[in-house]
């Protein structure tokens, strides 16, 4: 049931960033170039580099926490394997202490 209102927040989020991005890219026609230590690089506008700058970052960001998304995935098998494992314990300790209770009840 939320599931569209989700689609349709995202829809407008999406389309208010792009009107921004417009917006930005038609104020800010000027020409830079852009020069880093080992690196120059070629005139492009304003606009197209801070969106270029912003795009990485994302990248960047989607790299790095999917890097600890997978590790915690991977912890969270362990520590259910070892928790499945405590189970089968308890439950084989359960199963012989009734097994003995029984067998000093018949005595």
């Amino acid at each position: 049931m939320l599931k569209w209102l989700k689609r349709v927040i995202y829809t407008i989020l999406i389309v208010f960033f792009l009107a921004v991005g417009v917006f930005f890219a038609l104020r800010n026609p000027q020409l830079i170039s852009l020069d880093l230590v080992f690196w120059q690089g070629p005139e492009l506008s304003v606009a197209l580099y801070t969106i270029l700058s912003f795009t990485v970052g994302a990248c960047v960001a989607l790299l790095v926490s999917s890097v600890a998304y997978l590790r915690s995935e991977r912890q969270i098998r362990v520590l259910t394997r070892k928790y499945e494992k405590a189970l089968e314990d308890v439950d084989a300790l359960r199963k012989a202490s009734i097994a003995q209770e029984l067998s000093v009840g018949k005595e």
